[in-house]
């Protein structure tokens, strides 16, 4: 008994030093592209956003491409700068001020990674033995995609903190049918999906099964029970009424009804829907499908890949863990209803997927270290190696971000652009370089006639918004390529992309992508990317 006290000690503490030790790796390059108005991440919530919905009070029409849920917190998060700001004491849209609200925004979503690894570490002790369950936080801290998206405004974190904690409520109601954990379920799915809208595919075969499995439970009181009369029972449409209630009143429907139906007409119809990367056809399904297993595999890298793999295999063919299995219904649910429909498979769209995955890699290695077993001490020295190794492997993201390339181009403009120069940034203010200090804009849409419009000495590309990305034929096609021949009177004067040592991503397989190409869609070919400065030919 006092063994098994011991064990579960050193095993809870390690797991706080897990937090404490991933809470660092996350915190390196926070700073990234800061001081800034823009951020250099791909997506992110910029403090701009929220401000502009904080000054309509979130009604009135107030729409955007995500839901609201994650500006409320962030307006909460913000408030003390917003009240000193309201007495005057301090202007929000200064670049200081406005750095502030940036920081703050990427330390929540810090604070909201270190909740998702309390969260995976809470449903292995439900799921399975606290051993496992600590492997399968330490797999789910090690994933690039984690330690990314930890230290950006992105909504991912924000949502899968919400999800996953939802993920804590379906298993307990599996094993406990008990009403609250309907109710706790019902409020972070509702939660989760007024965070980012692609959560709503998660809960679709969920919410099924959860009702088949309540049938069941009642079946086995009564065999009487129909499936109609557990359809009626007073937890699901408690549930359901708790989980719609909470989803209308943060949208705000009753002051903002409109802005609702135009968010719902954006993420549908609107600017903000996804374009398919893949044929809807047979050929196109299987090459998307084929394509998720790589994104999975760069996310973990391939030793924690294997790892997962041959856990989820295990699991399957023993058919021993059935909570466990339970954790596929979600996955199978989300990329029926969300991937399988917009035919868009990201990397941190297998995120959530990732995570689940986790379960079963720690499964896999809490069986392989069972104290009984031979070579414990060879098989704890090899299990070190790989997260070693995979640690080296994810940070290569931080080493990426610490050494942008923008911030040595940076350096020589400030050497070499006079007061008096013009430079026009070709392409987002995301992928560019700092432009505030400097006389300049930035054209998204650049084009032939833009630029004679605008008759720059200095245009700056980058990798990340180049010829590539178009479709040839089209104005931004015909502007790039002619830029990187130089053909529009510029000639190249500077160029440059960071090459760390401490780097093992393939950036080859990184870089940028063509439709239904084995290559990996991720925000990743963003960070450091290649800059070419071109300036106005003297002749």
């Amino acid at each position: 008994m006092k063994t098994a006290v011991t064990s579960t000690t050193f095993i809870n503490r390690a797991f706080c030093s897990l937090v404490i030790f991933s809470l660092l790796i996350n915190l390196w390059g926070i700073n990234w592209g800061l001081p800034s108005f823009n951020g250099w991440a791909a997506d992110e919530l910029t403090p701009i956003r929220v401000l502009e919905a904080v000054e309509q009070g979130f009604a009135n029409g107030w729409h955007y491409k995500y839901p609201p849920f994650h500006f409320y917190l962030l307006t909460l998060f913000y408030s003390p700068v917003l009240f000193l700001h309201q007495l005057g004491v301090v202007n929000v849209y200064t670049l200081p001020t406005y750095t502030l609200l940036f920081y703050i925004g990427r330390v929540l979503s810090l604070i909201m990674a270190a909740g998702i690894l309390g969260i995976v570490y809470k449903i292995g002790q439900e799921l399975y033995d606290q051993q496992s369950a600590f492997f399968a936080t330490v797999i789910a801290s090690l994933n690039l995609p984690f330690i990314y998206y930890a230290k950006t405004i992105n909504l991912d974190i924000p949502y899968l903190f919400w999800f996953m904690l939802s993920l804590f409520f379906y298993i307990r109601i599996l094993k406990e049918q008990q009403t609250r954990d309907y109710l706790l379920f019902a409020a972070t799915a509702a939660i989760a999906v007024a965070t980012k809208d692609q959560a709503y595919a998660f809960y679709i075969l969920t919410s099924g099964f959860i009702v088949w499995q309540h049938y069941r439970y009642l079946q086995q009181r009564d065999s009487s029970v129909t499936l109609k009369t557990a359809l009626k029972d007073r937890k699901i449409v408690i549930s359901l009424g708790v989980g719609l209630a909470l989803f209308l009143a943060i949208h705000n429907v009753i002051f903002n009804l409109n802005g609702f139906f135009a968010h719902v007409n954006d993420i549908t119809s609107g600017g903000a829907t996804i374009s398919p990367r893949f044929e809807r056809s047979l050929g196109g399904h299987l090459t998307m499908f084929g394509q998720s297993f790589r994104h999975i595999r760069v996310s973990f890298g391939w030793l924690l890949y294997g790892i997962c793999m041959l856990g989820l295999l295990k699991a399957v063919w023993q058919r021993k863990h059935y909570y466990l299995l339970c954790l596929l219904i979600p996955i199978v649910s989300y990329y029926l209803f969300f991937v399988s429909i917009v035919m868009y498979n990201a990397l941190r769209y297998l995120f959530p997927v990732c995570l689940i995955l986790a379960f079963f890699g720690g499964k896999l290695i809490g069986d392989f270290l069972n104290p009984s077993a031979q070579l414990v001490r060879v098989k704890a020295l090899s299990l070190i190696a790989v997260f070693i190794y995979t640690f080296f492997y994810v940070t290569s993201v931080n080493v990426l971000m610490t050494h942008d390339s923008r911030y040595q181009v940076e350096q020589w403009m400030t050497k070499t652009v006079t007061p008096n120069d013009f430079i026009v940034g070709a392409g987002d203010a995301k992928y560019l370089p700092r432009l505030e200090k400097f006389s300049s804009e930035s054209l998204k849409r650049p084009t032939l006639e833009t630029l004679k419009q605008k008759n720059p000495d200095y245009i700056i590309g980058t990798s990340a918004y180049d010829s590539r990305r178009f479709e040839a034929g089209t104005p931004r096609y015909e502007f790039f390529s002619k830029l990187e021949t130089e053909e529009l009177g510029y000639d190249l004067v500077f160029q440059y992309k960071a090459d760390p040592q401490w780097d093992l991503l393939n950036h080859k397989e990184l870089g940028y992508r063509h439709i239904n190409r084995m290559y990996v869609y991720s925000n990743f070919d963003k960070i450091n990317p290649e800059i070419k400065i071109y300036k106005k030919s003297s002749q």
